[in-house]
């Protein structure tokens, strides 16, 4: 495994991404993702609406419509993307395509955090004030998905290109 102090690291000549995290870390992130899919599969949690959000702001009943449209099919990809996910969790290289399934999850899963947390986008972390594990997991995974986006950069930046 690298030695970088990154948690992931992307090659733009192989357009994969090294994934340069401990097994303690994986095993966490593992863990977190069967949690995921329970609560998916579950579908009654309050935290999950924000990964639903409403198609229409002032129309309730378009909005119901709206929901038996796209629910099931929104629902299969989060779950798709968790199987990749679990299914890529102990590789040391992951390839561009099935690491957005990385990205898609941990957004997902720090959404459903901050929803519980009940975190604002106004809310300041304090890294000198003591934090429940929630709110230290929260901000964790907050880091791993901006070093993932800035990992994959360089996909985004090919694609441009074209």
């Amino acid at each position: 495994m690298s030695e970088h102090a990154y948690a992931f690291v992307g090659d733009p000549a192989t357009k994969q991404i090294e994934i340069c995290l401990d097994g303690e870390s994986r095993e966490v992130l593992l863990e977190l993702a069967k949690q995921f899919r329970s609560l998916l599969l579950e579908d009654s949690d309050d935290s999950l609406e924000r990964l639903y959000p409403p198609a229409y702001l002032d129309h309730s009943e378009l909005n119901v419509e709206y929901v038996s449209l796209v629910h099931d099919d929104l629902l299969q990809e989060k779950l798709a993307s968790i199987d990749i996910f679990e299914s890529t969790i102990w590789l040391e290289f992951v390839e561009i395509e099935k690491f957005f399934s990385w990205m898609a999850v941990l957004n997902s899963i720090r959404l459903v955090l901050g929803t519980r947390l009940d975190v604002s986008e106004e809310d300041e972390f304090d890294f000198e004030k003591s934090h429940s594990p929630e709110q230290t997991l929260f901000v964790w995974l907050a880091m791993l998905l901006e070093e993932a986006v800035s990992a994959s950069t360089f996909y985004v930046e090919d694609f441009n290109k074209r």
